[in-house]
Protein backbone atom coordinates (compact mmCIF):
# COMPACT_ATOMS: atom_id res chain seq x y z
CA UNK A 1 0.00 0.00 0.00
CA UNK A 2 1.71 3.65 -0.45
CA UNK A 3 -0.09 6.07 1.57
CA UNK A 4 -1.19 9.12 0.48
CA UNK A 5 -0.30 11.30 3.09
CA UNK A 6 0.55 10.97 7.04
CA UNK A 7 -2.11 13.39 8.71
CA UNK A 8 -0.62 14.47 12.03
CA UNK A 9 -1.77 13.15 15.43
CA UNK A 10 -2.24 15.17 18.32
CA UNK A 11 -3.85 15.11 21.92
CA UNK A 12 -6.45 17.67 22.34
CA UNK A 13 -7.99 18.87 25.84
CA UNK A 14 -11.61 20.10 26.06
CA UNK A 15 -12.72 22.19 29.56
CA UNK A 16 -16.23 21.29 30.75
CA UNK A 17 -18.10 24.11 31.93
CA UNK A 18 -19.23 24.22 35.58
CA UNK A 19 -22.72 23.25 36.30
CA UNK A 20 -25.27 24.01 39.33
CA UNK A 21 -24.15 20.19 40.59
CA UNK A 22 -20.19 20.86 40.27
CA UNK A 23 -18.50 24.52 40.29
CA UNK A 24 -15.22 22.60 39.91
CA UNK A 25 -14.51 22.88 36.22
CA UNK A 26 -13.17 19.14 34.45
CA UNK A 27 -11.58 18.35 31.67
CA UNK A 28 -11.81 15.49 28.82
CA UNK A 29 -8.96 14.30 26.65
CA UNK A 30 -9.40 12.91 22.87
CA UNK A 31 -6.33 11.47 20.85
CA UNK A 32 -6.68 12.74 16.91
CA UNK A 33 -5.57 10.05 14.85
CA UNK A 34 -6.03 8.34 11.69
CA UNK A 35 -7.01 4.82 11.68
CA UNK A 36 -3.98 2.22 11.19
CA UNK A 37 -4.13 -1.54 9.63
CA UNK A 38 -2.08 -4.22 10.49
CA UNK A 39 -1.30 -7.47 8.22
CA UNK A 40 -3.41 -10.64 8.96
CA UNK A 41 -1.87 -14.27 9.70
CA UNK A 42 -3.24 -15.23 5.67
CA UNK A 43 -1.21 -11.48 4.28
CA UNK A 44 -4.46 -9.98 3.51
CA UNK A 45 -4.75 -6.39 5.41
CA UNK A 46 -6.85 -6.80 8.08
CA UNK A 47 -8.04 -3.39 9.60
CA UNK A 48 -8.61 -3.51 13.09
CA UNK A 49 -9.32 0.26 14.10
CA UNK A 50 -11.42 -0.07 10.74
CA UNK A 51 -13.86 -3.06 12.39
CA UNK A 52 -13.86 -0.95 15.76
CA UNK A 53 -14.90 2.39 13.56
CA UNK A 54 -17.62 0.27 11.43
CA UNK A 55 -19.34 -0.73 14.45
CA UNK A 56 -18.69 2.67 15.95
CA UNK A 57 -20.67 4.26 13.42
CA UNK A 58 -23.60 1.80 13.14
CA UNK A 59 -24.14 2.48 16.88
CA UNK A 60 -24.40 5.98 16.60
CA UNK A 61 -26.86 5.63 13.84
CA UNK A 62 -28.64 3.36 15.64
CA UNK A 63 -31.93 5.70 16.33
CA UNK A 64 -32.99 5.70 12.56
CA UNK A 65 -35.74 3.65 11.22
CA UNK A 66 -33.46 1.38 9.47
CA UNK A 67 -30.60 1.92 10.83
CA UNK A 68 -27.89 0.35 8.98
CA UNK A 69 -25.48 -2.36 10.33
CA UNK A 70 -21.44 -2.35 10.32
CA UNK A 71 -21.14 -4.05 7.33
CA UNK A 72 -22.92 -1.14 5.61
CA UNK A 73 -19.84 1.06 6.53
CA UNK A 74 -17.16 -2.04 5.92
CA UNK A 75 -18.52 -2.13 2.76
CA UNK A 76 -18.73 1.25 2.01
CA UNK A 77 -15.02 1.38 2.77
CA UNK A 78 -13.35 -1.51 1.33
CA UNK A 79 -15.38 -1.27 -2.21
CA UNK A 80 -13.83 2.50 -2.40
CA UNK A 81 -10.51 1.78 -5.28
CA UNK A 82 -9.13 4.97 -3.63
CA UNK A 83 -9.89 3.86 0.31
CA UNK A 84 -7.10 5.20 2.10
CA UNK A 85 -7.33 4.34 6.32
CA UNK A 86 -5.57 7.48 6.91
CA UNK A 87 -8.22 9.55 5.43
CA UNK A 88 -10.51 8.26 7.86
CA UNK A 89 -10.01 11.21 11.12
CA UNK A 90 -10.92 9.74 14.84
CA UNK A 91 -11.14 11.16 17.84
CA UNK A 92 -10.20 8.04 20.78
CA UNK A 93 -11.12 9.32 24.23
CA UNK A 94 -8.19 9.30 26.75
CA UNK A 95 -9.76 9.22 30.25
CA UNK A 96 -6.27 8.25 31.80
CA UNK A 97 -4.17 10.36 28.76
CA UNK A 98 -1.86 7.31 28.31
CA UNK A 99 -0.46 5.44 24.76
CA UNK A 100 -2.59 2.46 26.01
CA UNK A 101 -5.55 4.75 25.32
CA UNK A 102 -4.47 6.43 22.22
CA UNK A 103 -3.90 3.25 20.77
CA UNK A 104 -6.91 0.95 21.70
CA UNK A 105 -9.25 3.76 23.20
CA UNK A 106 -13.22 3.89 22.62
CA UNK A 107 -13.41 5.75 19.04
CA UNK A 108 -15.71 9.01 19.71
CA UNK A 109 -15.94 10.82 16.57
CA UNK A 110 -15.28 10.60 12.96
CA UNK A 111 -14.91 11.98 9.99
CA UNK A 112 -14.19 10.30 6.44
CA UNK A 113 -12.62 11.91 3.41
CA UNK A 114 -13.19 10.41 0.20
CA UNK A 115 -10.96 10.93 -2.72
CA UNK A 116 -12.64 11.74 -6.03
CA UNK A 117 -11.38 12.89 -9.61
CA UNK A 118 -14.50 15.09 -10.86
CA UNK A 119 -14.93 16.08 -14.84
CA UNK A 120 -16.24 19.77 -15.44
CA UNK A 121 -17.50 18.73 -18.57
CA UNK A 122 -16.17 20.16 -21.90
CA UNK A 123 -16.58 24.45 -22.88
CA UNK A 124 -17.18 26.42 -26.09
CA UNK A 125 -13.21 26.35 -26.31
CA UNK A 126 -12.16 23.29 -25.65
CA UNK A 127 -13.94 19.61 -26.51
CA UNK A 128 -11.85 18.17 -23.63
CA UNK A 129 -13.18 17.79 -20.68
CA UNK A 130 -11.31 19.34 -17.56
CA UNK A 131 -10.41 16.57 -14.25
CA UNK A 132 -9.93 18.12 -11.28
CA UNK A 133 -9.17 16.32 -7.56
CA UNK A 134 -11.89 16.55 -5.09
CA UNK A 135 -12.61 15.58 -1.33
CA UNK A 136 -15.69 14.42 0.12
CA UNK A 137 -16.69 14.18 3.35
CA UNK A 138 -18.65 11.48 4.88
CA UNK A 139 -19.23 9.78 8.21
CA UNK A 140 -19.24 12.62 10.01
CA UNK A 141 -20.41 11.06 13.82
CA UNK A 142 -20.41 12.07 17.78
CA UNK A 143 -20.81 9.50 20.23
CA UNK A 144 -24.27 10.92 22.08
CA UNK A 145 -22.04 10.70 25.30
CA UNK A 146 -19.75 13.11 23.84
CA UNK A 147 -21.84 15.70 21.89
CA UNK A 148 -21.83 18.99 22.38
CA UNK A 149 -18.31 19.37 23.07
CA UNK A 150 -17.43 20.48 19.70
CA UNK A 151 -15.55 16.68 18.45
CA UNK A 152 -17.30 17.25 14.96
CA UNK A 153 -16.21 20.97 14.26
CA UNK A 154 -12.68 19.68 15.84
CA UNK A 155 -12.63 16.75 12.99
CA UNK A 156 -13.76 18.73 10.55
CA UNK A 157 -11.51 21.90 10.16
CA UNK A 158 -8.64 19.07 10.69
CA UNK A 159 -10.14 17.25 7.23
CA UNK A 160 -10.53 20.46 5.18
CA UNK A 161 -6.65 21.36 6.49
CA UNK A 162 -5.46 18.14 5.14
CA UNK A 163 -7.65 18.28 1.69
CA UNK A 164 -6.32 21.98 1.25
CA UNK A 165 -2.86 20.84 2.27
CA UNK A 166 -2.82 17.03 0.82
CA UNK A 167 -0.31 16.40 -2.04
CA UNK A 168 -0.82 13.05 -3.84
CA UNK A 169 -3.31 10.65 -4.43
CA UNK A 170 -2.23 7.20 -3.16
CA UNK A 171 -4.97 4.42 -1.77
CA UNK A 172 -4.65 0.94 -1.35
CA UNK A 173 -5.16 0.17 -4.68
CA UNK A 174 -3.62 2.61 -6.56
CA UNK A 175 0.12 2.21 -7.96
CA UNK A 176 -0.05 5.43 -10.86
CA UNK A 177 2.62 7.38 -9.10
CA UNK A 178 2.15 10.01 -11.96
CA UNK A 179 -1.76 10.71 -11.13
CA UNK A 180 -1.79 12.78 -7.89
CA UNK A 181 -3.26 16.13 -8.11
CA UNK A 182 -3.86 18.55 -5.61
CA UNK A 183 -7.49 19.02 -4.05
CA UNK A 184 -8.88 21.91 -5.84
CA UNK A 185 -12.92 21.84 -3.58
CA UNK A 186 -14.59 19.79 -1.43
CA UNK A 187 -18.48 18.43 -1.20
CA UNK A 188 -20.88 16.69 0.99
CA UNK A 189 -24.61 15.45 0.91
CA UNK A 190 -26.22 17.00 4.05
CA UNK A 191 -29.77 17.15 5.42
CA UNK A 192 -31.13 20.31 5.91
CA UNK A 193 -30.67 20.48 9.42
CA UNK A 194 -26.92 20.20 9.18
CA UNK A 195 -26.51 22.58 6.48
CA UNK A 196 -25.79 25.20 9.14
CA UNK A 197 -23.07 23.49 10.88
CA UNK A 198 -20.84 22.59 7.52
CA UNK A 199 -21.81 26.02 6.45
CA UNK A 200 -20.39 27.79 9.45
CA UNK A 201 -17.15 25.55 9.84
CA UNK A 202 -16.51 24.94 6.64
CA UNK A 203 -17.45 27.53 4.51
CA UNK A 204 -19.51 25.03 2.36
CA UNK A 205 -22.13 26.04 0.20
CA UNK A 206 -25.53 25.05 -0.29
CA UNK A 207 -26.99 23.80 -3.72
CA UNK A 208 -29.99 21.76 -5.13
CA UNK A 209 -29.18 18.10 -6.99
CA UNK A 210 -30.84 18.12 -10.45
Amino acid sequence: MKPALAPSDHTITIPTATTAESSTPTTHTYHLRSLRSTPEEEGHQFHTDIVKWTEFCASVFSYKPNPPPPSYFARHYHNDPRRDPALVRVLIHCPDDSEEDRINGEIVSSVRIFRRTLSTGSSSSSSSARMIEAGGIGEVCTSPNHQRRGLSKILLKDALNIMSTSCKDGGEDDDDEDDGMMMSCSLLHASPDFRPVYSKVGGYQSVRSE
